[in-house]
């Protein structure tokens, strides 16, 4: 679609105004405010002319530390956080440099928490044209979400997602910089998808959306969630608390459908008191789904050279699902994405159709093949129960010997890194220790936290060059393996200190085996 336009008149923003309590300005001085905006934006990158600019006090940053900047850009008017409760509502005007125009500042009380609402407001709720779906977990949001854009697209229902792998149609993803964006980012998109004719957004949802109040919970029509396994504790300190941050996805009213997952500990806790008046579909694998009154439970699977095939059962009868997506950890994402289907009253034979068109995640068990070389793997795992979800599913489809490279992240959680090595240690045949976005530590003290965790670290190879590890494990593996790269997946770059540097990973193994199909199509030839 062509690049998209917004833009608010005078008169819709002093409705806007009057919904927050904040008093119009007097007649003479309305002509400091011009007669369209452009975007509500709380960033001053990412501002434009005529834009309002949103000065919130953030965690890290305080917004009206940019307001000068924000003036020197033309603005069309800033919002501006205040401390205190009598200043809501006061306006000052600011001048420019060049000129005598006036910017108008209107002080706004508590505008961080209330950021999400008045951005719905600023941009005409487009969301009450769409059916929202957001996606929570520790693991299989990204896979999910996309599950559910392209089983939808294929029931003729125009979705767009939002994202770790960015934002839009799948095919044509623009880049956003958080798995859930800013509040005013966000309301932007939708506004964006609804004028395309959007008639679905699945959206991942983090737990620090959730904790920040860049989502609330009555955005979303659709609530699921996946699992809990560890990670963020640099950020929510105990599981506790990580849980109760996921658990705000829930609006616990009529109005939302909630999806979870049954065979989760976390979700089997909350199961155990779910108030009635929520709708609710339990999916997953084991028997105990098929005791609510809504289910869709996965049966007989099997695992194929391409893929999984399985039984749905469902409160609405039963169904075969084939699908290319592999391991077994897959079968839930695609309970996700058939539940969602269902609370959209598709029919399970479409569903079923659906499923069979799906294509592979991009960088989610992403599969790469040459003659007469081991098959590689590219997944994003980067959680303990991640990596051990990917080897397992490696496993399956093996028939050969097992290999796995990987790294853990700098300045982030460093209790996960043992956990995750011996996972590895358990799951693979050989293991390859290398660099995963080391930021600002160093990867020889990385990689030490995760030798701890191993039972027999002499046995481990450490190469802290990611490509050269990959290159070195590629060559040594036989035909009949299976090479496992595990943390980065989609990433198409490596933090080292604050820089990121250009590092595609699907790329780099598309090359290489580009190079041996060359070479075993030469010695074919000579032969």
């Amino acid at each position: 679609m062509p690049k998209f336009t917004f833009s608010l008149s005078q008169a819709q923003l002093f409705d806007v105004f009057k919904r927050f309590n904040l008093p119009l300005p007097a007649f003479a001085e309305r002509a400091y405010f011009p007669m369209n905006f452009g975007d509500l934006v709380n960033d001053t990158r990412k501002l434009k002319a005529g834009d309002v600019f949103c000065a919130i006090i953030g965690h890290q940053q305080n917004g009206n530390d940019f307001i000068n900047q924000a003036v020197s850009l033309e603005c069309g008017l800033i919002i501006a956080e205040c401390s205190h409760a009598s200043q809501h509502g006061e306006i000052v005007y600011l001048t420019t440099e060049n000129s005598d125009k006036k910017i108008a500042q209107v002080y706004f009380y508590q505008l961080n928490e209330r950021l999400f609402s008045f951005a719905k407001g600023y941009y005409q709720s487009p969301q009450d044209n769409m059916t929202i779906i957001g996606i929570t977990g520790t693991n299989g949001k990204t896979s999910t979400s996309q599950i559910i854009s392209k089983l939808l697209a294929s029931c003729q229902q125009r979705t767009a997602v939002i994202g770790t792998n960015g934002a839009g149609q799948i095919e044509s993803l623009q880049t956003v910089e958080n798995t859930t964006p800013a509040a005013t980012q966000l309301h932007q998109l939708m506004a964006e998808f609804c004028a395309d004719n959007c008639k679905n957004v699945a959206m991942e949802i983090s737990s620090h959306a959730l904790e920040q109040r860049r989502v609330i919970a009555n955005l979303l029509d659709i609530a699921v969630f996946t699992n809990l396994t560890r990670d963020h504790l640099d950020y929510h300190k105990t599981m506790t608390n990580y849980a109760d941050a996921k658990y705000q996805i829930f609006s616990h009213d009529a109005k939302q459908i909630a999806i979870i997952n049954g065979d989760d500990q976390q979700g089997k806790q909350w199961l155990a008191h779910w108030p009635n008046k929520q709708s609710l579909i339990v999916y997953g694998k084991s028997a105990a789904v098929t005791q609510f009154s809504a289910y869709a439970q996965a049966s007989e699977i099997k695992t194929h050279a391409n893929g999984v095939q399985f039984i749905l059962n469902t409160h609405l009868g039963q169904q075969e699902i084939d699908s290319v997506l592999m391991g077994d950890f897959n079968i839930e994402n695609l309970l996700a994405g058939i539940a969602v289907l269902m609370s959209k009253n598709i029919s399970l034979n479409d569903i079923a159709l659906a499923v069979k068109a799906l294509t592979p995640i991009v960088g989610r068990m992403e599969t790469f093949k040459a003659n007469n070389k081991a098959t590689t793997i590219v997944d994003y795992a980067h959680t303990p129960d991640a990596l051990v979800s990917a080897l397992h599913a490696c496993r399956h489809h093996c028939k050969g010997e097992l290999w796995v490279v990987f790294g853990c992240g700098g300045d982030r959680d460093k209790g996960k890194r043992p956990l995750m090595a011996l996972a590895a240690e358990n799951g693979a045949d050989h293991l390859v220790f290398t660099t995963d976005n080391p930021r600002t530590e160093k990867a020889e003290d990385i990689v030490a936290d995760m030798l701890a965790g191993c039972l027999f670290p002499e046995k481990i190879t450490v190469l802290l060059d990611r490509e050269a590890a990959i290159k070195a494990t590629l060559a040594k593996a036989k035909a009949d393996d299976m090479v496992l790269l595990a943390g980065k997946g989609h990433e198409d770059y490596i933090i080292v200190a604050n820089e990121k540097i250009n590092y595609n990973e699907r790329e780099l193994v598309k090359a290489i085996y580009d190079v041996y199909q060359q070479q075993s199509n030469t010695a074919g030839a000579i032969s």
